[in-house]
């Protein structure tokens, strides 16, 4: 397990939280100024001491990773180990100390698992967290790996009658593209129908499910078929696309959205339909969207002895509460309004009360729910006891989104009843697949149409979104760096005496870097520190790279990932959108303005170069807004002024080695006489080194140098 902080005791005994990347900071500030002038050494004895100083930190030198980066790549040998025990101490999943007093406490440090670094044995407990009353660990900075994600939050049922009735049916999603069938409701006609009451506001909702794993949302199709158990009429059927989502947003700050679908009787559906009724479901969409399975457990305190109570086959029976009542999650969006997620994943009226036995899991309907990836989940609870005034339990627990264990609270009543909630945050979907040795990927590949270039493992930083409230504008200073094995890199920095001007409706970040390949090997970080002069903006935190990528295993390769970045009780967040290629070579790219007949004083450029690749999918605008790397932006109303032959900044680029990079060139150039447009797709094969769009006004010559392991 990753220790993300490590406890130090003084002279005076008083526990000292050391930040696991103070060694590398330290050393960053010293390699910008000169990177020969850290200190270069293979001997790493003292790595991991306990008396570990920045001076005895010792490193391998750039040169002497060059010269073994294919032993490095593919042999676990003894260098390889020992660059890993460097990344596992200082580079692995990053967090800060939060004080956490309980009454006669003390402060606790503790890793993302949730693993209790003990002051009195600085020994790591990787057991789960300990059983205390409403504990809660949390790192002030949250990092959330996330995906484009639908909720359905509910489903009611509208009927002319206003008698009840038993339904029956199912509501499921189908993930067109990739085949996949997700179910919502599943209920039949005569096992498991479910009684409710269309004149009710409280009992005509359907009791949802969650489906058994997390939902993909390839063009995704919402298909709706319940009929009433007694006559077999049709209450609403139908099919629709899920379109109204964030997953194909009409700007980019349209990160989250709120819609209703309704479904009616299809009457050439076959069968006899119900002309007056529907089925109304309200779905709720996030683009950075982050899945929370949820356990709630309960249990009853003992008088003597205060601990919990659970069953005893010796009492005679099993004890336990017939509860009815209802259970939320909510969350806090961003855009939309405060209180428009409301998600029931226990809702039972009072004639229809379900037996819990103490200790044992209370049966949630819906376990899994989605959430925006920078919002706490509120778990909310109203039950109460059938026929049992003794039994009440009312009241709230949060939590702060992860990627993995999210620890537990403790809801309690009256009587000594307590609800304990376990909350468990989900990778990804496209994490979910089961890995075997034989996933491990190779650590180089020679290029088979270019001989002597090797590709390997390299980072790809796509994009950088920044969401801030009300979407104002802000000036931001500050720097957003990546680590890997070479050193530190930086791909965005300003000053606050010259800050980047984001205006209002604007999200993304352009990126001036990197200048050089980033090569994972076995670890990567990036380092993002943001704010704004007025103070609406304040993201600071990092995104790390998993163990996984150390063991090289496949799906943690070429898929398409999300973290967001943010502040506990901050409003304002980041989103980085990257990939790691399994095999990828270097372009380096150059794109030259060459004027013709001395057509070139004061030209105002504006428009886009972007860069992309032929063999992979832009089928949304998610795919097309955050996975694309923009090389040159500027508005109209901030155009470039040249005044002769102008050459943009370099650019490096990692190109798959199975795929072409695409360059799209959309630019204007105006002068006093009008504005001349050149836009076109060119398309370079690996190894090829330039291609030139010609016009009558200006020639556009793009050179791209390409570079294989050890990309030098």
């Amino acid at each position: 397990m990753a220790i993300t902080g490590i406890v130090r005791f003084l002279s005076d005994q008083s526990p000292v939280f050391r930040h696991p990347l103070s060694k590398f900071k330290d050393l960053r500030e010293e390699s910008s100024r000169d990177f020969s002038n850290i200190s270069h050494a293979q001997d790493f004895s003292n790595i991991g001491q306990d008396d570990l100083t920045v001076d005895e930190l010792k490193i391998v030198s750039e040169e002497q990773l060059v010269e073994k980066a294919l032993d490095i790549t593919f042999q676990d040998d003894e260098l390889t180990k020992k660059c890993r025990e460097v990344s596992d101490e200082c580079l692995d999943d990053v967090a800060e100390p939060v004080d956490v007093v309980e009454e006669g406490g003390d402060d606790v440090y503790v890793d993302e698992k949730g693993g209790v670094l003990d002051k009195n044995t600085l020994e790591l407990n990787t057991t789960t967290l300990p059983k205390v009353e409403h504990k809660m660990y949390v790192s002030p900075d949250i990092l959330v790996r996330c995906e484009p994600l639908i909720e359905i939050l509910y489903a009611k049922v509208f009927t002319n009658a206003d008698a009840s009735l038993d339904v029956y049916g199912d509501i499921r999603i189908l993930d067109l593209e990739g085949s996949k069938n997700f179910v919502f409701y599943e209920r039949g006609r005569f096992d498991s129908p479910q009684h409710i009451c269309s004149s009710s506001t409280k009992n005509n909702f359907l009791q949802l499910q969650s489906p058994k794993k997390i939902p993909t949302f390839n063009e995704p199709l919402l298909v709706v078929d319940i009929k009433n158990v007694d006559t077999g009429v049709v209450v609403a059927r139908g099919q629709k696309p899920l379109l109204e989502t964030t997953h194909h947003p009409s700007t980019p700050n349209d990160y989250e959205k709120l819609f209703t679908l309704q479904f009616e009787g299809d009457a050439h559906g076959g069968g006899l339909v119900d002309t007056g009724a529907r089925v109304e479901l309200q779905c709720i969409a996030f683009t950075f969207g982050v899945c929370a399975q949820v356990e709630m457990f309960l249990y009853k305190d003992d008088d003597s002895s205060e601990s919990q109570k659970t069953i005893n086959e010796d009492d005679g029976g099993e004890l336990g509460v017939e509860v009815f009542g209802l259970i939320c999650a909510k969350c806090h969006p961003s855009l939309l309004a405060k209180g428009c997620y409301e998600n029931h994943m226990f809702n039972v009226i009072q004639d229809e009360h379900e037996w819990v036995g103490l200790g044992t899991q209370i049966n949630l309907f819906k376990n899994l729910v989605a959430v925006p990836a920078y919002s706490q989940l509120e778990i909310s609870l109203d039950l109460s006891g059938y026929e049992d005034d003794e039994f009440s339990i009312e009241g709230t627990a949060c939590f702060q989104p992860t990627n993995g264990d999210g620890g537990y609270k403790d809801i309690r009543g009256v009587n000594g009843y307590y609800v304990r909630v376990y909350v468990t945050w989900c990778e990804p979907s496209n994490l979910n697949k089961r890995w075997c040795e034989e996933d491990m990927i190779d650590g180089f590949c020679l290029m088979p149409h270019s001989p002597g270039l090797y590709a390997s493992h390299l980072l790809e930083v796509f994009s950088l979104f920044i969401a801030r409230p009300n979407e104002e504008e802000v000036s931001l200073y500050g720097s957003v760096k990546i680590l890997d094995y070479r050193g530190w890199c930086t791909v965005f920095s300003y000053s606050k005496n010259e800050p980047y001007f984001l205006s209002r409706g604007c999200n993304l970040l352009p990126l001036q870097g990197p200048d050089r390949a980033l090569q994972p090997l076995i670890f990567f970080l990036m380092e993002i520190d943001l704010r704004d002069i007025d103070g609406h903006v304040n993201i600071k935190g990092f995104v790390n790279s998993c163990v996984e990528i150390d063991e090289r295993q496949r799906p943690w390769f070429d898929k398409r990932f999300c973290a967001v970045v943010k502040l506990v009780n901050e409003k304002s967040f980041a989103a980085v959108n990257y990939t790691l290629f399994s095999f990828a070579v270097e372009a380096i790219m150059e794109v030259n303005f060459l004027f013709k007949g001395g057509s070139c004083a004061h030209v105002k450029i504006y428009g886009d170069v972007i860069a992309s690749y032929d063999k992979l999918s832009y089928l949304t605008n998610y795919d097309a807004e955050f996975f694309q790397r923009v090389l040159f932006t500027r508005k109209k109303a901030n155009f470039l002024e040249v005044e002769d032959n102008y050459q943009l900044p370099r650019y490096v680029v990692a190109v798959p080695m199975t795929c072409s990079l695409l360059t799209k060139v959309n630019l204007s150039f105006q002068t006093n006489l009008g504005t001349h447009r050149v836009g076109e797709l060119v398309k370079f094969q690996i190894g090829e080194p330039y291609r030139i769009i010609k016009s009558d006004f200006v020639d556009i010559r793009i050179d791209v140098d390409w570079k294989g392991l050890p990309y030098v």
